[in-house]
């Protein structure tokens, strides 16, 4: 009896060190990965004390494994393969798939999902806060809540909401209103970022949720009444930071287009393994023939703010095409995950939103290079793994043979 107690609670400690280590990095990456560590320890500890358990690889390693390799060539291959070694130590994070799917059922996931909405909402009055004791929000000077980064806080709300917003069409909470007061709020929170392209990925996440909750125009009509009215309510700067979508002068539109054209070109020059991790804002200028834009406002190619070509420009096109083959497997998984399941059903809730998880991961990573932010990744690997965690509880266990 002693003996199954101490597997029981050393289980649900390993439960609780990987909940803060994915819900966390909204508050502190430092924390969270912290507690990263710990429950990979705790999870190694379990492992050895239940020497008959089957550890569950989700049906993504292959193309995960061969992006690792890739990875790993462009840094062999590198002309400073020193600098680049950032990339691969941030492997490590990527347990967090293992962990989820061998440690998360339904419930654990719900409770999860609870956390993270909740510190999404504590973000949010964050930035408020910083905006009522400043009382200014513009580019020069973005709000960032917790967080050094605007990019980094606003790829975090962004999951944060597409999870919330999940949650509460599908699963229907019974204090829904707190739901939609918490949506609210992180969509002021989003708002005050200035980050169009989490705007836009975060519109039609939450589009995608309700078109996949209620497949009528009515839902395309109810939410373009919606968008319309709180643009025409917004302040002059959200209105103004719009209107720059359109506007080719603006200083990130301009410094967008030319850093694209530079990476294209070095993907023409190196397309095996690419210039080399962490070398971009190295070489950059030798592939941009305009110096002046050195001291130009906005102009930061520190990389090619776009995930894709940044895999193919700093890895190679063959890191690049398994990247996207990893993304569209998740895709695929989680979409049919979500047809197969019934209303109501848990496991219908959680595809749902490891699938929107993906769409609004990618479409805001097609301006920046949100795969490469810890914070942002560590949130992301929890929504695209939990719904592997439930197929993986709801399977009957198959203890390994003795030896």
């Amino acid at each position: 009896m002693r003996m199954t107690i101490s597997k029981h609670q050393l289980n649900a400690t390993t439960y609780g060190l990987i909940l803060l280590a994915v819900t966390l990095p909204l508050v502190s990456i430092a924390v969270s990965q912290i507690f990263l560590a710990l429950s990979i320890l705790s999870f190694v500890l379990e492992w050895c004390w239940a020497k008959r358990e089957r550890i569950v690889f989700p049906p993504i390693c292959l193309p995960l494994v061969l992006f690792m390799f890739a990875t790993l060539a462009a840094l062999i291959f590198s002309p400073e393969p020193g600098i680049g070694r950032a990339q691969i130590n941030k492997f490590w994070l990527f347990v967090i798939i293992i962990l989820v799917v061998n440690r998360f059922d339904g419930t654990r996931v719900v409770q999860a999902y609870h956390l993270l909405f909740l510190l999404g909402v504590l973000a949010s009055m964050m930035v408020i806060a910083q905006f009522i004791v400043t009382m200014q929000v513009n580019v020069e000077t973005r709000l960032t809540g917790f967080m050094g980064n605007w990019m980094t806080l606003s790829g975090e709300l962004m999951l944060a909401s597409v999870a919330g917003a999940g949650y509460a069409l599908f699963s229907k909470p019974r204090k829904v209103w707190l739901w939609i007061a918490g949506f609210g709020v992180m969509t002021v929170g989003l708002l005050l970022t200035l980050t169009r392209s989490v705007w836009i990925a975060t519109l039609v996440g939450v589009l995608l949720l309700l078109l996949m909750k209620h497949f009528r125009w009515r839902t395309l009509a109810a939410a373009g009444v919606a968008v319309t009215l709180l643009v025409a309510a917004a302040p002059g700067v959200i209105q103004k930071r719009i209107r720059s979508v359109w506007d080719p002068q603006d200083p990130s539109n301009y410094a967008r287009l030319a850093i694209w054209k530079a990476g294209l070109r070095m993907v023409a020059d190196r397309p095996w393994t690419g210039v080399g991790p962490q070398r971009i804002p190295r070489v950059f200028y030798e592939y941009h023939p305009k110096p002046e834009d050195r001291q130009r406002s906005g102009f930061y190619p520190v990389h090619m703010h776009n995930n894709l070509l940044q895999f193919a420009a700093e890895r190679g096109v063959p890191c690049a095409v398994l990247w996207l083959w990893l993304m569209g497997r998740l895709a695929w998984d989680h979409w049919r995950g979500f047809r197969m399941s019934k209303e109501g059903e848990i496991g219908r809730t959680v595809s749902a939103i490891g699938f929107a998880a993906i769409v609004v991961l990618f479409l805001a990573g097609l301006f920046e290079f949100n795969f490469a932010d810890s914070e942002v990744l560590m949130i992301f690997l929890f929504l695209i793994s939990a719904p592997y965690a439930l197929r993986a509880s709801q399977q009957p266990c198959q203890p390994r043979p003795a030896a």
